[in-house]
């Protein structure tokens, strides 16, 4: 059985992204999985995704920390399913050494911008994410 397909974003870290020991905060590395996700959304559904994918429930796992000394990070995310109007995605925060440092599962839906709610995916879309699967 083959492992997922990931979509990756090399992060470079800034010095103010990091408190005065080093550790980069914890609220960065959500930052850091939506770059990846974004371009999942943008791979599959072109660059209108940008405005039309919203996050809407995330869990995380902090695994281990970054320090400003790892320079960047990889973000990756993998989608999980496709649903009517949402996909959900698995997304992770990789140090240079290969360490996970944050899982995430994240839902995300597509939403009708006029009508400012979730819509469902057309037949075109919903083949475009089945083909990351």
């Amino acid at each position: 059985m083959a492992g997922p397909t990931w979509i990756e974003r090399r992060v470079d870290l800034r010095w103010h992204d990091a408190d005065q020991l080093g550790h980069v905060n914890h609220t960065l590395y959500l930052s850091f999985m939506s770059e990846a996700r974004d371009r999942l959304g943008v791979t599959a559904l072109g660059p209108r995704a940008m405005a039309e994918l919203v996050v809407v429930r995330i869990e995380i796992d902090y695994v281990s920390e970054v320090r400003l000394e790892h320079e960047w990070v990889t973000a990756r995310s993998s989608l999980l399913r496709v649903g009517t109007s949402s996909i959900r995605t698995a997304d992770e925060v990789v140090r240079p050494d290969g360490v996970v440092a944050a899982r995430a599962e994240a839902v995300t839906v597509v939403t009708d911008r006029v009508a400012v709610r979730s819509r469902p995916f057309t037949p075109a879309e919903r083949a475009a994410l089945e083909a990351l699967l």
